[in-house]
């Protein structure tokens, strides 16, 4: 019940259903005051207005939000008013499916420049679909482009109105949001602990829960590095937030850095019986990090748990017990492994802690010293190239085809709405909108949600209207299912299909009460027409299938975790590193792997016989997960690097970064015998720990626990092993690359 209660709250509060509320409040305050004053018909072209908009209001920086509205106010007029036109010439079908057709094009192609212009497309193309089937005179056409327009400037007002009143609330939404899932990455790793663990599964979670991680991080990293109020002018509120997301982002890396050889550490370190202690400890941590991030979403400071502490302290001591009865020269490297651990577990709750100070927004931690960030450096600029435009018109780019693939789709569906016998024919082409995405899997994915979605929708929504008869309660109905519509439509695509065709047979049922089954019959032969149609085109116009393009994502991560590793082991090697530069090497290795794994979370969803060598490019995925995080590892160790700063690193960084570039060129070339794979000779890192640990067996045998000898033996062993994991990754990488691209 607990688990229920939490998910709820991570949902109620999320910006998910500000949106919601928001997309629901625009359209249905028109609609409402409209039918007060006796003109439905008006408040339903206004409240379409602002429904096109709404679309284009994603959370995200403010002046991105409002260009994509102005933008989709101002295409939502012009199509309404040409759509309009088009309709008093309604007997020149051709003309009016060349429209079509023109529309459908322009509208998909304008996703070119990136999410929020593809959602003012989809605001023109809804705004011609919905329009396509009116019949009015040129006054009538004019008119209701005015009263559409007035719709979204409505609700651009509208939006405006709330962000001023609470300018913050969106960001802490977002960033509470990402810690969220920063948790529930935590909580998947500590199944690495588990003696029987699925190592496949875990990393294929992994892999999921970092692409959500780096796509949130990244939404509240565009909120404040581009909102000019959080940057030129900081106030209180903005600088403690700006902390919270470098500590999270802080804090994501730390948790990366738990990485370790499992099968090896399991090997070692079972007989202990401090592994599922480790376990346990980790889950309070991440249960704590979800803590936080509902803490933030809500508004309100997070309770810390006050249990966890104590909890540490238990784990401290059961680690020493049993270290002290234990220790000898045969699991000597177990728990020099083990300690590390626990270090590394000390510092994720250390760490925690101070998000929790930061949550009150206490007035004393603005004393804090304020960070330097150079925020351009990690934001992608914003800029609409023309050039962008005219490189993408060719039949080999993934945007130009589904453009063509919604134009074809919308021409056939428009041809089809014209000899099926039932009303509502634009059904059919709102289907084929909403279905067809430029990926296959969303394509996929979306056409059997909504056929579903659809049925269910129809049958509850049929029911309610067979039984409820009081107009306020089906009234009170719509909008909450309107509600949980705009809140779970980016989300949860069946449940939000469900509520909408509830929402929508219930709004026909005020606009035109009669006989219910009608509307409720045209919605389901009209939705599966259209998902027919959006299939068809699917198999018709393929995408680029994603094999076609995942070697050179493998590339650019492996270029980038070679980048990191560089720049992490130069402090190694007494060479300087810049905070800047160790976190703009570590952002670039994070979005490629971003890139990459959602890359191939997409591939697997796609036909059987289009997944080329889909085992192996799996297993260089996960290694490059795996490199990442043993770099990260690395990382951590940056602040005493210069302590044990030598040459002898040199050969084995070196050999490392070598296999790196000899995988990226096997993969840039496409050529098998680009180079030859070179076996490593002994390094001597190894060798130089051996006299250490003789050193440290003969203070054990004396009796001596804690040394001098002991803490320099577990640091050195920690670096070195951490050495040998990347190089190995990066020599098996090598090997595998040249195995992909043979023919």
């Amino acid at each position: 019940m607990i688990d229920y209660i939490r998910a709820y709250k991570k949902y109620s509060t999320s910006y998910y259903v500000s949106e919601g509320v928001r997309t629901t409040a625009g359209v249905m305050i028109p609609i409402l005051v409209a039918s007060y004053f006796g003109e439905l018909q008006m408040g339903v072209s206004v409240a379409l207005g602002a429904m096109c908009v709404a679309l284009t209001d994603n959370t995200g920086p403010i002046h991105h939000r409002v260009n994509g509205m102005v933008s989709a106010v101002l295409l939502v007029s012009m199509l309404s008013l040409l759509t309009g036109v088009m309709g008093i010439m309604g007997h020149f079908q051709a003309l009016l499916a060349l429209w079509v057709a023109t529309v459908g094009f322009c509208c998909a192609f304008i996703g070119v420049f990136g999410t929020r212009a593809g959602s003012v497309g989809s605001a023109g193309l809804l705004i011609m679909v919905l329009s396509i089937d009116d019949r009015l005179s040129l006054r009538q056409a004019i008119d209701n482009a005015l009263l559409v327009s007035g719709g979204g400037l409505f609700y651009l007002l509208l939006s405006l109105t709330i962000y001023r009143l609470r300018p913050y609330k969106l960001i802490q939404q977002a960033l509470g949001d990402a810690l969220i899932s920063t948790g529930s990455y935590l909580r998947t790793r500590a199944q690495f602990y588990d003696a029987d663990a699925d190592y496949d599964g875990i990393y294929r979670q992994l892999l999921e829960q970092q692409v959500q991680v780096h796509n949130k991080q990244n939404l509240v990293r565009e909120m404040l590095f581009k909102t000019r109020d959080i940057v030129r002018e900081s106030t209180h509120t903005s600088r403690i937030l700006m902390m919270i997301f470098l500590d999270a982002v802080d804090l994501f890396e730390r948790i990366m850095t738990s990485q370790q050889d499992y099968r090896k550490l399991h090997a070692l370190a079972d007989d202990s019986q401090l592994l599922p202690a480790f376990k346990q400890m980790i889950l309070v941590l991440a249960e704590e990090a979800e803590t936080i991030g509902l803490a933030l979403q809500e508004g309100k400071p997070s309770a810390p748990n006050k249990e966890a502490a104590g909890q540490l302290a238990a784990l401290d001591e059961q680690f020493s017990s049993r270290r002290a009865a234990t220790l000898n020269d045969s699991n000597i490297e177990a728990f020099i492994t083990l300690r590390h651990i626990l270090e590394g577990i000390k510092d994720i709750h250390h760490r925690l802690q101070t998000l929790n100070r930061y949550t009150s927004f206490d007035a004393s931690l603005g004393q804090e010293p304020k960070r330097q960030v150079e925020y351009s450096k990690f934001v992608s600029p914003s800029e609409f190239n023309l050039r962008l435009l005219t490189n993408n018109i060719s039949v080999h780019s993934n945007i130009f085809r589904h453009s063509v693939r919604v134009s074809l789709a919308l021409l056939a569906g428009f041809f089809l709405s014209r000899i099926l016998p039932v009303g509502h024919g634009y059904w059919v082409l709102l289907t084929i909108t909403v279905i067809l995405k430029p990926a296959y899997s969303l394509t996929k994915q979306r056409n059997v949600e909504r056929l579903l979605g659809t049925l269910a929708g129809a049958t509850i929504g049929g029911a309610l209207l067979w039984f409820v008869k009081d107009q306020h309660v089906l009234l009170a109905l719509m909008i909450i299912c309107m509600l949980v519509t705009y809140s779970l439509i980016r989300v949860k695509y069946l449940p939000a299909v469900i509520t909408m065709t509830i929402y929508i047979l219930i709004s026909f049922h005020f606009l035109k009460p009669g006989d219910f089954t009608l509307v409720l019959r045209d919605r389901l032969i009209d939705t599966f027409a259209g998902s027919l149609i959006a299939f068809v085109a699917l198999i018709a116009i393929p995408p680029k299938w994603e094999h076609e393009h995942i070697q050179e994502l493998l590339m650019e991560t492996i270029r980038a975790n070679a980048a990191y590793l560089k720049a992490i082991t130069k402090p190694f090697l007494n060479e300087p590193l810049s905070n800047l530069e160790y976190k703009l090497a570590r952002k670039e290795v994070f979005v490629q792997l971003a890139n990459l794994s959602d890359a191939f979370q997409r591939m697997l969803n796609e036909p059987k016989r289009q997944q080329k060598k889909g085992q192996l490019v799996h297993q260089m995925v996960v290694s490059n997960h795996m490199l990442a995080s043993h770099i990260a590892t690395l990382s951590s160790y940056r602040n005493f690097a210069g302590d044990y700063a030598s040459e002898s690193f040199r050969p084995i960084i070196d050999a490392g970064i070598r296999h790196l570039n000899g995988a990226a060129d096997f993969l840039a070339t496409a050529d098998p015998d680009h180079h030859t794979w070179q076996a490593d000779e002994n390094f001597q890192v190894r060798d130089d720990l051996r006299g250490l640990l003789q050193l440290r067996l003969h203070e054990l045998a004396t009796g001596s626990l804690e040394t001098s000898t002991r803490k320099k033996l577990s640091e050195l062993t920690t670096i070195a092993d951490q050495f040998e994991y990347i190089n190995k990754i990066s020599s098996d990488l090598e090997k595998r690359a040249r195995k992909l691209v043979e023919k």
